[in-house]
């Protein structure tokens, strides 16, 4: 299947948006989503928002963020819909957004996940994320612990 991995525009967010409903993703708003689409790059936050497209359908999208004097950046969502999972979108995302952390600086990225989601946990693995911490009862509905990872970021 054919895909394509572009920045996230206004034009998107409807779907981000429904998408969103139906995953784990962060329950952002619309404006935080208009907040990371009109951020100055003088901004000390930087952020990455990318969108999948297939066929003309919005595939999945995922969200980064880098504190300027941090040395790792932040992986805050990968999110594929189910219609799309297991062809590589996923993976996609996460180089995209390894690549992006490469140009800003960040020496490492890190992400939290439920433990019981054993195909993102294997997705990250892939990507040369590694355990380094967990946090218990993190999630809810159902409690749940989060899994911390870290990967380093491309040179």
């Amino acid at each position: 299947m054919s895909f394509v991995i572009r920045a996230m525009a206004a034009e998107d967010l409807d779907r981000v948006l429904a998408l969103s409903v139906d995953s784990e993703a962060p329950r952002w708003t619309r404006s935080d989503y208009e907040r990371i689409l009109e951020a100055e790059p003088s901004d000390p936050l930087h952020r990455c928002a990318l969108v999948t497209l297939a066929g003309g359908n919005l595939a999945g999208f995922a969200v980064a963020t880098w504190l300027q004097q941090e040395p790792s950046a932040e992986l805050e969502g990968v999110f594929v819909d189910r219609t799309y999972r297991r062809q590589g979108i996923g993976g996609a995302l996460v180089a995209a957004c390894l690549a992006w952390a490469a140009g800003t600086g960040a020496t490492t990225i890190r992400l939290e996940v439920r433990a019981s989601n054993a195909a993102a946990l294997a997705l990250y693995r892939r990507h040369g994320f590694a355990t380094i911490g967990v946090r218990p009862a993190y999630y809810s509905v159902p409690l749940e612990d989060a899994v911390l990872l870290e990967a380093p970021v491309p040179l």
